[in-house]
């Protein structure tokens, strides 16, 4: 069930008058914290830095290669971490991109 359900179905009981103010507060409570995705900043913050990391990774692993290498042209970057390291960029630049607020 996702929060705008769960606001459906508690709104009415956040508008009636003879429920305790207390009560009210406890369920406006429980209904934002029923999505922790939207309000847990944490989780968010805990994938950029795991997907940051990888990047940053991919890019010295590359270098290390590069430099290992010696113009050996036989040692090439796996195509797997190629592909991880360019997934990791796309997901950083969709977290990191402002979503758009349609009116």
């Amino acid at each position: 069930m996702n929060q705008n359900e769960l606001l459906m179905r508690f709104a009415p009981l956040v508008g009636r008058t003879d429920i305790p103010d207390d009560v009210k507060s406890l369920i406006s409570a429980t209904v934002s914290e029923a999505d922790p995705l939207r309000n847990d900043k944490w989780i968010y913050r805990t994938v950029v830095v795991i997907l940051g990391v990888a990047v940053i990774a991919t890019v010295f692993g590359g270098i290390y290669l590069a430099i290992l290498a010696k113009a050996d042209q036989s040692v090439k970057l796996p195509d797997a971490i190629v592909a991880i390291g360019s997934a990791a960029v796309g997901a950083l630049a969709g977290l990191l991109a402002p979503s758009p607020k349609g009116d």
